[in-house]
C-alpha cells in the first residue's frame, strides 16, 4: 500500500497549479472538493474516477486503491509526473484509457468506497457513468457528482433526492454534490407519475396543449388515477357480458 503524505497536497497544487489537460488547461474540482478528499478518503479504499486531474493525485496521496478513467493517455503522463514531484506515490493508480462508455461496460469492478462522476457532462454520459458504477459503491460508500447544475449531472441528484437508496448528502463544493449509499436498489421500472416524482414536462407538445396533457397524466398516472380506470374499465365490461 502507498505510504501517506503528511503535506497537504492540495495546499501544494494551489499554490503551483499546473495544466493537466490538454492544451495546458487546468480544470478539475473547486478547491473544497479536493479538501473534502483529501480530509475524508481512507488508506485502503478502492476507489473510482472518471475523469483524472488534481483529484486523482489528491485521491492516491490519501493511500487508495484508484482507478481513473479519461480518453486522453497524456493526462496520465502528466499526472503521474507532478504526483512524484509532489512526493506522492502514484502506483496504486490503474489509469483505463478511453471514453467511460467505452470502458465501463466492459470493467470488472471491486466493490468502490467512492467514486467521482467528473468526466463528459453532455446528456447522456453522466447518466451512463452513473448507472454503470452504482451497483459497485458499498452500503455506506460515496458518489461525488461534480458540476451538478448541469441538467445531465442534476438529473441524477434529483433520483437521489427521492430515492430511499441514496441520501444526499451537504455538497462538498458549490457545484459538487454528494450522495451516500443506503441500499441495494434497482432503480424502478414504473413509468407512472409516482416514478416521475412530481416532475413531468411536457413541452414536447404546443402550448396550448400542455395544461390538458398535464392534467390527464398527473391524474390518471396516479394509482389511484389507474384504479379509477381500471375499475371503469370492469365496469364497461361487465356490462357488455351482461347485455350478452
Amino acid at each position: 500500500m502507498p505510504a501517506l503524505v503528511s503535506t497537504p497536497i492540495t495546499d501544494a497544487l494551489r499554490q503551483a497549479p499546473r495544466g493537466l489537460h490538454a492544451g495546458g488547461a487546468h480544470w478539475g474540482l473547486a478547491w473544497g472538493a479536493l479538501e473534502w478528499l483529501e480530509q475524508n478518503v481512507q488508506a485502503g479504499w478502492r476507489t473510482l474516477e472518471i475523469g483524472s486531474g488534481s483529484s486523482t493525485i489528491v485521491v492516491a496521496s490519501r493511500g487508495a486503491v484508484h482507478t481513473a478513467i479519461t480518453p486522453d493517455p497524456n493526462e496520465r503522463e502528466a499526472i503521474v509526473e507532478q504526483a512524484g514531484e509532489l512526493g506522492v506515490d502514484a502506483s496504486a493508480v490503474t489509469f483505463h484509457i478511453g471514453t467511460s462508455d467505452a470502458v465501463l461496460p466492459h470493467l470488472t469492478l471491486d466493490p468502490l468506497d467512492l467514486v467521482l462522476i467528473d468526466g463528459a457532462h453532455g446528456f447522456p454520459y453522466p447518466i451512463l457513468d452513473w448507472w454503470y458504477v452504482a451497483g459497485a459503491v458499498k452500503l455506506g460508500g460515496h458518489v461525488l457528482l461534480d458540476d451538478a447544475y448541469l441538467p445531465a449531472v442534476a438529473a441524477i441528484v434529483d433520483f437521489m433526492k427521492a430515492s430511499p437508496a441514496w441520501q444526499l448528502q451537504p455538497a462538498v463544493s458549490f457545484r459538487t454534490a454528494h450522495a451516500v449509499k443506503l441500499a441495494d436498489d434497482h432503480p424502478p421500472f414504473d413509468a407512472d407519475g409516482l416514478a416521475a416524482h412530481g416532475k413531468m414536462r411536457f413541452s414536447y407538445l404546443p402550448p396550448h396543449r400542455r395544461v390538458v396533457a398535464s392534467t390527464r397524466q398527473r391524474v390518471f398516472s396516479t394509482r389511484a388515477g389507474i384504479w379509477v380506470v381500471e375499475k371503469g374499465r370492469s365496469s364497461r365490461l361487465g356490462r357488455r357480458s351482461g347485455g350478452g
